[in-house]
C-alpha cells in the first residue's frame, strides 16, 4: 500500500490484492464476479432493512456484488467460502434470525438483527455488525452449523479478513487446479487465522 492513502482507498487496494490473487491461480471466480452496487443502491438496501452498513462492507458491495452462483471454481480460494451478493447476505439474515428467534436465551445463541453475512459455507458464516452508528469497519465474528462461538472476534475488521485472504493465495498455500475446477488448500491451517479459513 502505498503511504498517504485514505482509509477508503486502502480498502479498495485489499480488495484489488485479492483479485489479482485469483487472477494469478487463473480462478474463474474473476470472470464470474457481480458488478458493483451503486451508491442508490446500497441507501436502498439500508433503508429497506434497517441496516447500517460499515463503510468498508459498503466499499465491499459496492466494488462487487459477490459472485454468480453455481460456477465451478468461484469460491474465495483461501478457506471454503462462497461470496454472497447483498440481497443473498440479507436472505440468508432473515432464515437465521427466523431459525434462533425461538431459542431459550440461556442455552442457545440467537442471530441478532444487526448481524450481516458476508460469506458462507454449508450452515456456517463470516459475518459483520451493521449498527448505528456508522462504522468506518467492522469485527468480523464465525456462525457455524452450531453456533458455540459467535462472539469472538476473528478478524479486526472485513478488510483485514480479506488481507489473510489474499495472503494465503499469494503465499501458495492455497492453489487452484484448473483441470479439476477447485481449490485445493494445506493439511493444516495456520494458528492464528484458521477460523477464518
Amino acid at each position: 500500500m502505498i503511504a498517504g492513502m485514505s482509509d477508503v482507498e486502502r480498502d479498495i487496494d485489499v480488495f484489488e490484492r485479492l483479485r489479482a490473487s485469483w487472477l494469478s491461480h487463473r480462478s474463474p471466480i474473476v470472470d464470474h464476479l457481480r458488478a458493483g452496487l451503486t451508491t442508490e443502491e446500497l441507501d436502498a438496501v439500508e433503508a429497506s432493512s434497517g441496516l447500517v452498513l460499515p463503510v468498508e462492507m459498503r466499499l465491499w458491495w459496492g466494488w462487487h456484488n459477490g459472485v454468480e452462483p453455481d460456477v465451478p471454481g468461484t469460491r474465495l480460494g483461501a478457506g471454503p467460502w462462497d461470496l454472497l451478493s447483498l440481497a443473498d447476505a440479507l436472505k440468508y439474515r432473515a432464515r437465521l434470525i427466523t431459525l434462533t428467534e425461538e431459542f431459550e436465551e440461556d442455552d442457545e445463541v440467537r442471530w441478532l438483527p444487526e448481524w450481516l453475512p458476508v460469506v458462507r459455507y454449508d450452515s456456517s458464516y463470516l459475518f459483520v455488525t451493521c449498527g448505528e452508528p456508522r462504522t468506518g469497519h467492522s469485527e468480523v465474528r464465525r456462525w457455524d452449523d452450531v453456533p458455540d462461538d459467535p462472539y469472538t472476534v476473528q478478524s479486526p475488521s472485513w478488510t483485514a479478513a480479506v488481507t489473510v485472504f489474499a495472503e494465503q493465495l499469494e503465499s501458495g498455500d492455497y492453489t487452484y487446479s484448473t483441470e479439476e475446477s477447485r481449490w485445493y488448500g494445506p493439511a493444516r491451517r495456520p494458528a492464528g487465522v484458521a477460523r477464518l479459513l
